[in-house]
């Protein structure tokens, strides 16, 4: 809070209490000064749970009940009215991000707070939109109309680095330290450390059961998933240029050495050099000046059998986890 962003992403161990402590803010909030809150998802699906969301948080609250009431959240102070005259106020929405584009004629004055919670996917059958940063970008613009009075909160557990915004705003975990900052202070990342949290847990039963398993890695101690050293590798002085490809999670320059025993291997860097040839893998970019690249076209199928035989070296984890995404097209 201290950093006063308007894009603040909280990420660290599960149960760590990020979104609790959120919710406790946004309540707070609305209690004490007549503001609102969207609690925001990537679909409705991930909504129909709603009706749970005060059972941890309603004690702390002794003086209001708080119920949620279709789409909207509501308080009323406790009282001996009866159930038919008791006043009600709003104090929040749940939305979905996916359905936030059909609702850019609402208005929502009073909202001060966006939780997007969950905003990093774990494997399973969900998906991110396509272009889901400039969607999250369009819905905070419906809510906030450029008058500066919100803020949103980005909450999810230590999962993977190749996701829609790190790849968006280019935040690098532990890169950079704990806080990361990006667009002069727009936009502050805190990545959670959870020693102390960990020592905790490790205590539990489920704790010593899961202890020193990948799962741990990432529910516990934050570590994500897909930031690790496999398949880095610094490019040799004898390879040489040949072309760049542009992904959605960014563009890179592909160098070859022919000459190394076992050879061809291929090496992407993040580095480019000032002419290039330009191939691209999404469509909808496509310009003059670049060619677009297929699935079925021989440049992704060479890099695909190199990567898939041990011959392709990236310098960053992010430009490995970038061609992991196309090759599973």
């Amino acid at each position: 809070m201290s950093y006063n962003a308007v894009f603040n992403f909280v990420v660290g161990a599960r149960g760590l209490g990020k979104t609790y402590g959120i919710k406790k803010f946004a309540i707070r909030d609305a209690l004490r000064n007549g503001n609102q809150f969207i609690y925001l998802r990537r679909f409705k699906t991930e909504l129909l749970g709603r009706g749970t969301f005060f059972a941890d948080i309603a004690h702390e609250f002794p003086k209001y009940d708080l119920r949620v009431n279709g789409n909207v959240a509501e308080s009323a102070p406790i009282g001996t009215r009866s159930e038919k005259k008791r006043k009600w106020t709003l104090i929040g929405y749940f939305v979905s991000l996916s359905t936030a584009q059909t609702q850019k004629s609402i208005a929502y004055p009073k909202v001060k707070t966006i939780i997007y919670d969950e905003f990093i996917i774990e494997k399973g059958a969900l998906h991110y939109l396509p272009n889901e940063a400039q969607m999250l970008n369009e819905f905070f613009s419906t809510v906030d109309r450029w008058k500066d009075k919100t803020r949103v909160f980005f909450l999810a557990n230590a999962v993977s680095i190749s996701n829609p915004y790190f790849i968006e705003y280019d935040i690098r975990p532990d890169e950079e330290g704990e806080i990361v900052k990006r667009g002069d202070g727009f936009i502050v990342c805190h990545f959670v450390e959870s020693a102390e949290f960990g020592t905790k847990v490790f205590e539990t039963k489920f704790g010593k059961f899961i202890k020193n398993t990948e799962y741990a890695d990432y529910a516990v101690n934050s570590k994500f998933k897909d930031n690790h050293d496999a398949m880095l590798g610094t490019k040799p002085s004898n390879a040489g240029y040949t072309y760049s490809v542009e992904t959605r999670a960014g563009t890179f320059s592909v160098w070859i050495d022919f000459l190394a025993a076992g050879g061809p291997y291929f090496y992407i860097q993040e580095k480019r050099p000032k002419r290039e040839i330009l191939f691209t893998t999404v469509d909808e970019w496509m310009t003059n000046d670049k060619i677009l690249a297929t699935n079925s076209d021989k440049l992704i199928q060479y890099l695909r059998s190199a990567f898939r035989t041990g011959k392709a070296f990236f310098d960053t984890p992010q430009a490995r986890n970038a061609f992991i995404e196309v090759f599973r097209r």
